[in-house]
């Protein structure tokens, strides 16, 4: 039985293409979701006191809710937590410490359970929350100094950033055919760094 053009079922041939597009915005938005990355209580600012507010007056601020962040400098396994020693620094929005600027001084974070030392090594960057407990005093050299201490509810390890090297090494504009005393000396060949 042969079918007429008045039987035919309408194809709607503008939606494949649109789909098409659906599905790579919607695996574009998905990939991206997922470059999050800090955890939700690590990237809401809570409000509390700065380390210098703390270090002028812990009594003061004793149990208050702090996010803070910096440069590990030691880790110390005890038998139930780890100690993490840090160098305090000014965090960004997302709660990353800025690797710029000074440091208003250094805190412990108590973190429950076991941390492993070649991942939370020195140098590495951290944000830590939790409530500031009381201060500890230990020497740095053979200075007494006195620590903040908090008690880690959610802390984060950042990934290292990584270190870009100059393109270009040299004040003026590098250009393959560059040469400073051109109208002297020309040449048409690739300038190469000789290492």
């Amino acid at each position: 039985m042969a079918v007429s053009a008045s039987n035919r079922v309408p194809v709607r041939r503008g939606l494949r293409p649109f789909m098409r597009h659906v599905w790579l915005w919607s695996s574009c938005s998905a990939i991206l979701a997922a470059c999050v990355t800090a955890p939700e209580p690590i990237r809401t600012p809570v409000g509390g006191p700065t380390v210098a507010m703390v270090l002028q007056n812990p009594e003061r601020y004793a149990a208050a809710l702090v996010r803070w962040g910096g440069t590990i400098v030691e880790t110390e396994n005890r038998k139930t937590e780890t100690w993490l020693e840090i160098v305090a620094r000014r965090l960004e929005r997302n709660g990353r410490p800025l690797a710029t600027g000074g440091t208003p001084g250094r805190f412990i974070a108590k973190v429950p359970g076991f941390l492993e030392p070649e991942l939370y090594q020195r140098g590495r960057d951290i944000t830590v929350v939790g409530k500031l407990t009381d201060s500890l005093t230990r020497a740095i050299g053979e200075y007494p100094y006195r620590f903040p201490v908090v008690a880690v509810a959610a802390h984060y390890l950042w990934e290292t950033a990584p270190v870009y090297e100059p393109l270009y090494d040299f004040p003026y504009y590098w250009d393959p055919f560059y040469y400073p005393w051109w109208p002297y000396y020309r040449y048409p060949y690739y300038r190469y760094r000789h290492y």
